[in-house]
């Protein structure tokens, strides 16, 4: 852990190219109001108190500024099932892991199985989330959406078992195989689904599946969370030492053992633009899949890419979850001070 300190963050937001879906979703003020409502009223003290920490409606507004108000319901109703399951499985085994995700994308998918469970929270999705992202995703993306968080649902397992692992020292800690496996369990590739969804973007699964779409999906995913744990690492510190973060797997790795806390930062921001530059360069390396429209599509898909990837960087600088910067001078200057939890509280709380 380190010592109280003051360390300069990447600045991300400057390497990425303007959001060309615009800055936020104008339906923003209209979704929190009916969000924040919504949450007060269903669900319990302590969850909504970690819901409205989350502030996923400015979130939602940022990431997917061309979602219709209609949308952007069914998008905040699918991240309060992704973040349920996050709190569900987040330090329990890797057996309940199993069983707790295996429930949820039953309940997803709407299948049977669910209709018996006592959870509230199973109860609650079935009976009014599920349908509200059914109303807002178009039936061509559902399909895909339901692929996609197959994908996310089985990956909290092994992140429950890598912490498994860690807990018995027998992971390997190695960037690369960080970097995979933190791919599949950001959950950001559902995301990338509605965002299609918002666009109208009826993009076929084969066309996804091109290999410079799929790299071009993959480093894209990979500035959504290189840039997630930067600036979510001092929270995480204060809630279980970061230990799935990149900047404790930097430390970790023998390669880069030898690195500081401000190193570390300095070697997260390459790694992000080095991602950043792939992504750039797959983006100018498209073929055409034979069909100007779907051409266009696939053009429009990149640019809600971009949109997504911003958003989420807009989001994690201000949101309340995070607390990243202790006045608008450091945010301005991506300063990041490392202070105990009793200085913090004072600038925070008092």
């Amino acid at each position: 852990m380190p010592s109280t300190g003051v360390y300069q963050l990447p600045d991300l937001l400057a390497l990425l190219p303007k959001k060309p879906g615009g800055d936020i979703n104008p339906h923003f003020k209209e979704a929190n109001a009916r969000y924040n409502a919504w949450v007060k009223q269903k669900l319990g003290w302590f969850f909504a108190k970690e819901v409205d920490d989350c502030e996923m409606a400015l979130l939602a507004a940022f990431a997917w500024p061309l979602a219709s108000c209609q949308q952007l319901k069914g998008i905040l109703d699918y991240m309060t099932s992704s973040l349920m399951l996050e709190y569900m499985t987040d330090t329990c085994s890797s057996t309940k892991a199993m069983e707790i995700s295996q429930l949820w994308i039953k309940a997803l998918r709407d299948s049977d199985g669910v209709e018996n469970s006592r959870h509230p929270f199973i109860k609650t999705m079935r009976g009014e989330l599920v349908p509200n992202m059914k109303a807002a995703v178009d039936p061509f993306h559902w399909p895909q959406f339901i692929t996609a968080n197959e994908r996310f649902a089985k990956n909290t397992v092994q992140e429950a078992l890598v912490r498994e692992a860690q807990v018995n020292k027998n992971v390997a800690c190695n960037i690369q195989s960080y970097i995979v496996m933190r791919r599949e369990t950001i959950g950001t590739r559902p995301c990338f689904a509605l965002m299609r969804t918002t666009r109208h973007l009826y993009i076929p699964d084969h066309v996804l599946a091109h290999p410079i779409m799929e790299e071009m999906e993959n480093v894209a995913v990979d500035m959504v969370h290189i840039a997630n744990d930067i600036y979510s690492f001092k929270k995480e510190l204060g809630d279980n030492g970061a230990l799935n973060n990149i900047l404790t797997v930097i430390q970790k790795d023998p390669v880069t053992a030898h690195l500081d806390l401000q190193e570390r930062m300095d070697y997260c921001g390459q790694l992000f633009k080095a991602a950043l530059d792939r992504f750039q360069a797959c983006r100018s390396h498209l073929p055409s899949f034979g069909d100007a429209d779907l051409d266009r599509q696939v053009s429009a898909y990149t640019d809600g890419v971009v949109d997504w990837v911003t958003g989420n960087i807009q989001w994690s600088i201000v949101v309340r979850r995070y607390r990243v910067f202790v006045n608008e001078a450091d945010k301005e200057n991506n300063i990041l001070r490392y202070l105990p939890a009793h200085l913090l509280y004072r600038v925070f709380y008092v």
